[in-house]
């Protein structure tokens, strides 16, 4: 059986990899649910990993954040470790992209700002992320988006070995140089250029493919608005140097690109467009949209909360003992999403037994934390509240009868510990007080009382314990199953209970038979429920019978619908192509249909214009296509431009890459050399050239076996070149031999070029 936090129950996973599991869970104490990230039983055992899961948590105690998840508390003992974060009611970014491919740009640009606000907040603390993609952003009900996972963060300027992504990794991360906020700035541009167009800047499976598009091709802005170019090349940029050097510069930049693009209003609309997207996926959510509530900020518990809360932190990051941020944190960052529980959760970091030195907080040494245990350490705990074994809290007073003249009137008496006697009088029996007045009378009653005390006791009926009764389910619906054009299915489901206990509830739906989507929710905390289902069933289920079926503790409902067969047509293509190292062409073709009639591809590939391989080929029995097509050249075509050309149902999609290579020189012809009477070189010199990279041209002037003079030339821009040469050397005898020597860097396949003679012979 799998370890569990102590403390905590939990309620269903919410993912799973290789370093382990993510569940939600609810605190037992309060009921405030939370994320649970456990370290696997394999990687438990490796101390590098255990260590790097303890990084992690001292390092989110320092970043306080309303873009970062919160840490709520770092547990670990023999059985396991585990990492208590805030849970945020939403969806990754990687979902919301699957389910509805491409954002608007506004809303593109609020996940961007968000993502590097949260960054920001890094990078002043010496801290780069490392592994931004969308899989570590999640976007909220109510657009706003937080950063998760900070699993293989470094201090800034720490030398590692590459880690990350590869899609989003920066050039530098390829090259093994040293990770920076800029390299931060290169992921978030890439995860930001896939939000606008559906796709990654750089598309290759191939690591060594993908590492060249990376370090050396072109952005592919034609992709992209106008109006974000500028903003893209900046983040994209190859050399760390030229991006922003840190998020919160590029934050600024972003802002003046947006105002400039889509007006004042682009954040507030581009927040509405991401929260109806993830209402659209509330399957995906780890617990129902709520509505939102206010955070109070206005009362003393929360400054002294915040006070706390930084104090501890620098604590924590110096590795003290035991590190405790106080309960009421809970409370305050859990306002705006949940009510506040009836006493917050406690955030306890447990450390080492014995106290090492404290460093200045924001420059510790190192990341990783010492082991720790779980001790857990009470701090700002309430004053202890007494309890009464009652429900309701007796209630006594004693009246004195006429006569009496006490000199002080006997109080109302409310008991401030637990009573030893539950009430047991009734009404028409002369009650028995058990609580005796704080204050005694300083004089007694001369004259008897004529009339007996009249005491009033409430409750005036024992009371007797409440039974909650088991919840059940009375009722479950599904209606309103429909697939769109889309291939997406919208359903309502309706349930009924008996209390206000979670019932799980399980959504299946299935095409031709096959399930294909399965999603579980919990539903607490009301007895009638109505959820919206949408679910994107992958391929369109064109032509097939698509099937609900949601079930609850002792019911499964089922419907049903036929979708009919759809006309084929192409609604969207793509095409992408790339050069490899050793000069080959790879094409690759993405084809979108509504149907899954045939459909015919056509492709073609052209070197400077002309077209050099091609064919048609049919696509039937789906409506997503992916395409590859592929051109081996005899030699890398140097300096010329491959294009890939689509088309596709009366569509066509280009893409165009152009093909550098080093400097290559193919042949040197010296012509017409002479040295004349007065002692003048002239000649004429040829350069070809296999494209217009840049070549350096050096000629060499010789009298007998001595060089005399030389003159150097620069050639680029073409590849054909010619140079009139002339070089005076006085004194030159009658008889001599001479030379003119013409070489290139790189050297000429042929080799230098040379002319050689000698000067007329002399007159008595």
């Amino acid at each position: 059986m799998d370890w569990t936090a102590p403390g905590y129950t939990e309620i269903k996973p919410l993912g799973a990899g290789g370093s382990g599991r993510v569940v939600l869970a609810v605190h037992n104490e309060t009921g405030v649910r939370v994320a649970i990230k456990y370290l696997s039983d394999e990687l438990r055992r490796d101390p590098v990993a255990v260590g790097r899961f303890q990084s992690e948590a001292r390092l989110l105690t320092t970043l306080q954040d309303q873009h970062i998840a919160r840490l709520w508390e770092y547990v670990q003992d023999s059985g396991g470790a585990a990492i208590v974060m805030e849970l945020v009611n939403g969806v990754s970014l990687r979902a919301l992209l699957r389910e509805h491919g491409a954002t608007t740009p506004e809303s593109a640009l609020v996940v961007l700002k968000g993502s590097l606000l949260g960054l920001s907040r890094a990078h002043q603390s010496g801290v780069v992320h490392r592994d931004y993609k969308p899989e570590n952003v999640i976007v909220r009900d109510d657009g706003v988006s937080k950063l998760v996972d900070f699993g293989i963060a470094v201090r800034q300027g720490t030398t590692m070995r590459a880690e990350g992504t590869p899609p989003y990794m920066a050039p530098e991360m390829w090259s093994g140089e040293t990770a920076s906020p800029a390299t931060d700035v290169y992921a978030a541009t890439a995860v930001f250029f896939e939000c606008l167009t559906g796709h990654r800047p750089y598309r290759s499976t191939e690591p060594s493919v993908l590492g060249y598009q990376h370090l050396h091709a072109p952005i592919p802005l034609q992709d992209l608005p106008a109006g974000l170019h500028a903003l893209v090349r900046r983040g994209l940029a190859k050399d760390p140097t030229d991006r922003p050097p840190g998020a919160l510069t590029f934050v600024r930049e972003l802002e003046a690109a947006a105002l400039a693009a889509y007006g004042e209003e682009w954040e507030e609309r581009g927040r509405r467009r991401l929260a109806a997207l993830v209402a659209l996926l509330p399957l995906l959510m780890p617990q129902p949209p709520a509505a939102v509530a206010p955070v109070q900020t206005g009362t003393t518990l929360f400054r002294t909360v915040l006070r706390g809360m930084r104090h501890n932190a620098v604590k924590l990051a110096a590795g003290v003992t035991t590190v405790l941020v106080a309960g009421g944190v809970a409370w305050v960052a859990l306002a705006s999403r949940d009510q506040p529980p009836v006493k917050p959760v406690d955030v306890v970091v447990a450390g080492p037994t014995s106290p090492s030195p404290v460093q200045q907080a924001g420059t510790p040494s190192q990341i990783d934390p010492p082991e720790v245990t779980t001790t857990p350490v009470e701090a700002l705990s309430p004053d202890p509240t007494p309890t009464v074994s009652s429900a309701v809290t007796p209630e006594v007073q004693v009246t004195p009868s006429a006569g009496t003249t006490p000199t002080a009137e006997p109080p109302t008496v409310k008991p401030t510990v637990k009573p030893t006697v539950k009430p047991t009088v009734k009404p028409t029996v002369k009650p028995t007080v058990t609580t005796k007045p704080t204050v005694k009378p300083t004089v007694k009653p001369t004259v008897k009382p004529t009339v007996k005390p009249t005491v009033t006791s409430k409750p005036t009926v024992t009371p007797t314990p409440t039974v909650t009764p088991k919840t059940e389910v009375a009722a479950l619906a599904v209606a309103g199953l429909r697939v769109g054009g889309n291939g997406t299915a919208t359903a309502t489901v309706r349930v009924r209970t008996t209390g206000l206990a979670p019932i799980p509830v399980t959504a299946r739906f299935a095409v031709g038979g096959e399930v294909v989507r399965t999603q579980t929710v919990r539903l607490r905390g009301a007895t009638t429920y109505s959820r919206s289902l949408s679910r994107d069933l992958g391929d369109h289920p064109c032509g097939k019978r698509v099937t609900l079926t949601v079930a609850a503790p002792g019911f499964t409902r089922s419907t049903s619908v036929d979708v009919p067969k759809c006309p084929t047509r192409v609604t969207g293509l793509r095409a992408a192509v790339q050069i490899s190292p050793s000069g080959s062409v790879i094409g690759r073709i993405d084809v979108q249909a509504t149907g899954t009639e045939a459909v015919e591809l056509d492709a073609e590939i052209l070197l400077g214009g002309e077209r050099v391989n091609g064919g048609t080929t049919t696509l039937s029995g789906r409506t997503t296509y992916e395409r590859t097509v592929r051109h081996a050249f005899r030699q890398r075509p140097c300096g010329s431009t491959v294009t890939l050309v689509a088309r596709a149902g009366g569509r066509r999609a280009t893409d165009s890459v152009e093909v550098t290579c080093p400097a290559a020189v193919r042949s040197i012809t010296l012509s017409n050399a002479d040295l004349n009477a007065d002692g003048l070189f002239s000649a004429a010199v040829s350069v070809v050239t296999a494209n217009t990279q840049p070549v350096t041209l050096t000629v060499a002037y010789r009298i007998g076996e001595s060089t005399v003079g030389t003159e150097t030339f620069e050639l680029s821009g073409d590849t054909t070149y010619t140079r009139k040469l002339g070089f005076a050397q006085r004194d030159v005898k009658c008889g001599t031999t001479w030379s003119i020597v013409a070489s290139t860097r790189p050297a000429s396949a042929d080799g230098p070029a040379s002319a050689s003679g000698r000067t007329g012979g002399c007159i008595d």
